[in-house]
């Protein structure tokens, strides 16, 4: 069996399984994007509860506006 230069269909999957040169490149540069952190850095959960913190603030406070607001208008 003769193998051309590209063993992957019209999708850009490979047809050879784990022997294929074109896998071995992409999964090089998967681990190499990795290891050097190129994936982006992982957000510091602090900043997130507290932003979180305060749109639940924010929330509250419009929502107990409102209500204060309706019952000045229409009286109870």
């Amino acid at each position: 069996m003769v193998v051309g230069m590209n063993c992957c269909n019209d999708m850009g999957n490979c047809t050879q399984g784990r022997d294929c040169p074109v896998r071995k490149q992409r999964a090089k540069e998967a681990d190499d994007a990795y290891m050097s952190g190129g994936w982006g850095k992982v957000a510091d959960p602090y900043n997130d509860i507290t932003d979180t913190f305060k749109a639940l603030i924010a929330v509250i406070a419009v929502t107990a506006s409102l209500t204060l607001l309706a019952f000045i208008l229409w009286g109870k």
